[in-house]
């Protein structure tokens, strides 16, 4: 039963919160799918990120999908649906649904004037305007920001450091990318390329690391693979195409 109320408290914090460099300058809609990785039960779901720009806003649809099992048997689920809207810098609108073990969750948010409004399952909180919804995509600096979690609609203050290259395996392959730390109530940490894409992040609860590693990057419009998200290093320390 230890195992299993970890479990549920380490999907709980799976909203990771973490603000990263500029978003790559791609067109259109861009589809980002990672695996997730618990260290004792290995993968136990997907997240699939879909980005679509445009000259208006950037538009952020993601989708969670986690079982653990237990010797078969599923003893902890959860799925989460989000839309995050951003004009610029700034995030104007925030909708998410969360189904875990039996419970339904929403979270509504909204710019109004110099703040964002949120009205949530959990309860209604306000924060400024400059806010950051909890997520890799959106990772713009080093220091103190201003966080709404996009599954609970919680407020909160963290702290960003790091930044520096470092080479990380992702799926067996090299990569130079950019390794950020996120200290709030929990560590997290997220590693982007050169071109600003996430091609991991990890959330820590209770002690225990929970992996969002790339997969997959595909262009919608095209159906083509962004190899240049996830292509090796080269021998000269650059990224080769």
């Amino acid at each position: 039963m230890t195992r299993v109320r970890t479990i549920a408290a380490v999907i709980s914090a799976i909203g990771l919160s973490v603000l990263a460099g500029a978003m790559p300058a791609l067109a259109g809609q861009q589809v980002y799918i990672y695996a997730v990785i618990h260290p004792l039960y290995g993968r136990i779901g997907t997240l699939t990120d879909m980005i679509n720009r445009s000259p208006e806003a950037t538009r952020i649809d993601s989708h969670l999908r986690i079982a653990v099992k237990l010797l078969g048997i599923v003893v902890s689920r959860q799925e989460t649906d989000t839309t995050e809207i951003m004009h610029g810098n700034l995030l104007v609108s925030l909708q998410s649904t969360t189904d875990k073990d039996g419970q339904h969750f929403e979270v509504h948010g909204k710019a109004e004037g110099n703040q964002f409004v949120v009205n949530a399952t959990n309860g209604s909180f306000t924060g400024p305007a400059t806010i950051a919804p909890s997520d890799p995509w959106v990772l713009k600096r080093t220091g103190e920001q201003t966080v709404v979690f996009t599954d609970t609609g919680r407020i909160t203050n963290m702290r960003i450091s790091g930044g520096d290259y470092e080479t990380v395996s992702v799926n067996g392959v090299s990569i130079s990318a950019r390794h950020f730390i996120v200290m709030g109530d929990k560590r997290q940490e997220v590693w982007l390329n050169k071109r600003g894409i996430p091609v991991m992040f990890r959330t820590i609860e209770n002690g225990t690391p929970i992996d969002f590693v790339l997969e997959s990057a595909t262009d919608a419009a095209s159906d083509a693979t962004i190899a240049c998200c996830i292509a090796p290093q080269t021998s000269s320390g650059g990224l080769a195409r």
